[in-house]
């Protein structure tokens, strides 16, 4: 008899969308078997390949969809491989012209109820509620990830606090010691909340920031009647603690960095 799934499809379904939703400011490219995105505004900055499906040959897709990357002004591209990546083979495609791993992450999920870490000596979390609350988010992410700093800031706001108020996502952000040193946001969704966006600043790392953060996050899908968490992590980052805090594997997901530049 084939064992029953941990979690039910929704959430399978849900991690599935997770992560593959281009940020914000990022232009979609059309394209009938990839998910294409790029930032106009930097142009050095690598496109994003966040899926791609098809069931044609690997080395068909490879060849027209780099042509299509070069064609639109790529000059590298962030290409991302999922458990559900089609066609087969065309991972090893990407690595086989020189692409190099950046990312190999596990993706989890736990039920939201239950235990969630305390909050260690000098840490609280805020919730985002104001300009100066997203300011320390944009910061945070520019400098931990190199994400691009929006430039219509009061429009940003406006979205994320509409987001708040309307109940589709919350950002938070971790204190140590009176500095806001990390930031996470909360979706919520099908009753399903993807924790996404956990960045800290490396001097304040390992001082309970991301669990804080994370137990907060927990709390905000508790009273948006989530009743399942899940997430993304780095193997040697904050897989252990997720682990050690009832997060279950199920899935993994790459990226490999390939330059495109004919």
């Amino acid at each position: 008899m084939t064992p029953e799934p941990p979690f039910p499809g929704l959430v399978m379904r849900a991690m599935t969308r997770h992560g593959v939703v281009p940020s914000r400011g990022y232009v979609t490219l059309e394209h009938d078997e990839a998910l294409v995105s790029h930032y106009p505004a930097e142009p050095d900055r690598p496109f994003v390949v966040h899926w791609t499906h098809s069931e044609r040959e690997p080395a068909d897709v490879f060849g027209d969809l780099t042509a299509h990357l070069v064609e639109h002004g790529a000059r590298s591209t962030e290409w991302w491989f999922r458990d559900d990546s089609t066609p087969v083979g065309l991972e090893e495609l990407v690595l086989g012209a020189g692409a190099v791993t950046t990312e190999d992450q596990v993706c989890v999920a736990r039920a939201v109820g239950g235990t969630v870490p305390a909050f260690a000596p000098g840490v609280r979390v805020t919730l985002v509620q104001d300009a100066a609350g997203l300011d320390a988010v944009v910061a945070i992410g520019a400098e931990v990830f190199g994400n691009p700093v929006p430039p219509d800031r009061e429009a940003h706001l406006a979205e994320v606090l509409d987001d708040l108020e309307n109940a589709r996502s919350a950002w938070v952000v971790g204190w140590l010691d009176d500095e806001p040193v990390g930031r996470a946001s909360v979706g919520f969704e099908w009753q399903v909340a993807p924790l996404v966006g956990a960045a800290v600043l490396p001097h304040a790392r390992r001082r309970g920031v991301y669990a804080a953060m994370l137990a907060a996050r927990l709390d905000l899908a508790a009273t948006a009647r989530c009743h399942t968490a899940i997430t993304k992590a780095r193997r040697t980052e904050s897989l252990p603690l997720l682990l050690r805090e009832g997060f279950q594997p199920i899935g993994h997901e790459r990226a490999h960095l390939l330059h495109v530049t004919p």
